[in-house]
């Protein structure tokens, strides 16, 4: 299978929050673009309005459009972030960015320990 996504995607553990809701809903995955939430909730509308925390910074207000929906094995639902609210896009970004940094450390962790086996 092809993957035709714009932007990298990086596994989370993230917290989704949906307005008037006290409960929160795990963020697979996100990218700059999009986010998968796990849920076996259903929506009567295709544009949904979420704020997701990110660790150590806090909530970030959002609005998306409901472009995918998960598999009975997989449930949830594929987001395509359209707006960032408050202006905050900056730290959405920043945020993205540190995970991309993260990633390539564990690559490297990964690499050295491999390398120190062999030796």
């Amino acid at each position: 299978m092809i993957d035709h996504r714009k932007f990298p995607r990086f596994f989370t553990k993230l917290k989704a929050y949906f307005p008037d809701e006290a409960i929160s809903y795990e963020v697979s995955n996100i990218s700059f673009g999009g986010l998968f939430i796990k849920t076996n909730k259903k929506f009567d509308k295709k544009i949904i309005y979420l704020e997701i925390e990110l660790p150590d910074i806090g909530r970030i207000p959002l609005s998306g459009i409901i472009v995918h929906y998960g598999t009975p094995e997989n449930p949830g639902i594929g987001v395509e972030i359209f707006m960032i609210e408050k202006n905050l896009k900056p730290v959405w970004t920043l945020y993205l960015k540190g995970l991309e940094y993260i990633n390539e450390a564990k690559k490297v962790y990964q690499s050295i320990l491999e390398n120190q086996k062999s030796s």
